[in-house]
């Protein structure tokens, strides 16, 4: 069922690997998924990537993972990163917001023109979706739709590498994030 291996150096990081699975594809719309993220039948993508067709004030469109993973904003508080659950309009089942989980269909080239900072292997996700936020892109979420997440870490991994989280602040000039 493979099309194509793309095989990198060791380590790249999550935010590379992205950029050269975009890179590699040819078709408008592109579904992104952690490896952990399974499609179901909750997750119903052919209608998720209907619904973004339809939508014309769309650029984005999560899922939930695990029924979990809801709309979220972002805003900035002196040089306190703030992202809280929310959403700033409706419609139906879908929620524009500002950040969402890691299981989406997007335009292939509005994810080209953002792209994800290769420097944070890690602490990419809320950089990614602030500078989405800064360009004016379209980020919702369709909460009738959900991937199936099967989160294990593995051994001796660390989470929130310390390092990255420090690299990203410093690039928007921040201090701290806080997701409340």
């Amino acid at each position: 069922m493979v099309d194509r291996i793309i095989e990198t150096k060791y380590d790249i990081g999550l935010s590379a690997g992205r950029n050269r699975l975009l890179d590699a594809g040819e078709t408008p719309i592109v579904v992104f998924a952690d490896d952990d993220h399974l499609v179901t039948e909750q997750t119903r993508l052919p209608d998720l990537v209907k619904s973004l067709n339809r939508h014309h004030d769309l650029d984005l469109l999560a899922a939930l993972s695990n029924q979990q993973e809801r709309p979220k904003l972002m805003r900035v508080d002196g040089k306190t990163l703030r992202i809280p659950r929310g959403y700033y309009r409706q419609r139906g089942s879908i929620r524009w917001c500002h950040y969402v989980g890691n299981c989406f269909v997007a335009y292939r080239d509005i994810l080209q023109a953002i792209r994800w900072d290769e420097s944070l292997k890690v602490e990419e996700h809320w950089d990614f979706f602030w500078r989405c936020k800064i360009a004016g892109v379209n980020v919702a979420c369709d909460i009738n739709h959900s991937f199936r997440h099967e989160h294990v870490d593995p051994p001796g991994y660390i989470r929130r590498r310390p390092q990255f989280l420090k690299a990203a602040l410093r690039k928007h000039g921040l201090v701290k994030v806080i997701w409340r």
